[in-house]
């Protein structure tokens, strides 16, 4: 009784979560898309960011919500659907592409803060956001494979050969999608924060306006920063800590599954609270939805 009221609690709230991810996701997506002042780099990066935001939630609505009420059919059929839609592997793509595009983003903001004159080759975003997606879907790519429906169980498991094959696993997989990003971002934005409150000691920084405008995107993205290893740090401690508490992965999974849905939907509330930008896009949006009175 305890544990169904528990799944029920945990489907709701990330029933919540994942509703709030895509409407905040796509009203961002569809901000930049439509208005010609947001189309600079930084922004198409955060474009990307969000279709990866709205790609978790969106790949996490069959393992969250509909595992609850459809019967899973066995042999290929039931093999499938656990690989590519009930076991969230794609979610967890998605989930791995969004971080490693923080570092991207993270990169782009250390170049433009500590070298301001110096323009970035405006092609580099076109070959690392696919280079992003494909990285994320190799280090993916031995959990999709282990994936399977067991028929003892009825539920969507992974088979690796033994214990220390997936401990191993686990652990690298959580190093590479929340420590080193983690450590990266750490390094980059602390630089970042040393050049702008020493602006006269680092060549290039200055106070100009388009430097104070280049400032406050940069503190508008080490807030989005912040919180991806306040989300992510948990999991990652929790992963190594897995083999001395209960429930061990299980526990890691719904703790990862929480943070990765929770890190994406806030992005968006970043973007609106920080940025100048967006507030006056989604403002243009609500006056263009009102309808106009003619006399």
């Amino acid at each position: 009784m305890a544990s169904s009221t528990f799944s029920l609690v945990y489907a709701l709230f990330l029933s919540s979560m994942i509703i709030f991810n895509i409407g905040g996701n796509s009203l961002v997506c569809f901000l930049i898309l439509k208005k010609k002042a947001m189309k600079t780099s930084i922004n198409w990066l955060l474009f990307h960011l969000a279709i990866a935001d709205l790609l978790v939630a969106v790949f996490f609505i069959p393992p969250c919500i509909l595992s609850h009420f459809i019967e899973q059919p066995n042999g290929v059929t039931g093999d499938l659907l656990c690989k590519f839609i009930l076991n969230g592997v794609l979610g967890w793509v998605a989930a791995a592409a969004s971080s490693y595009l923080l570092v991207v983003i993270a990169f782009e903001r250390y170049h433009a803060t500590v070298y301001p004159f110096e323009k970035l080759r405006g092609g580099r975003s076109s070959w690392l956001v696919p280079l992003v997606w494909i990285i994320a879907i190799l280090l993916l790519l031995p959990s999709l494979v282990v994936s399977g429906y067991d028929a003892e169980s009825r539920q969507c498991v992974q088979h690796f050969p033994d214990n220390s094959t997936a401990r191993a696993y686990k652990l690298t997989w959580s190093t590479c999608n929340s420590v080193l990003p983690i450590c990266i971002m750490g390094y980059l934005y602390f630089k970042i924060i040393w050049c702008l409150r020493n602006h006269v000691l680092v060549p290039g920084c200055s106070l100009s306006s388009v430097s104070q405008s280049r400032n406050k995107v940069t503190k508008m993205l080490i807030s989005v920063s912040a919180i991806f290893i306040t989300c992510w740090t948990p999991p990652a401690m929790l992963c190594v800590l897995s083999p001395v508490i209960p429930g061990e992965y299980g526990t890691v999974y719904y703790v990862s599954t929480a943070s990765a849905l929770l890190n994406s939907c806030l992005n968006p509330l970043v973007y609106t609270l920080h940025s100048q930008q967006f507030r006056k896009g989604l403002t243009s949006l609500a006056c263009f939805s009102k309808p106009s009175r003619k006399h």
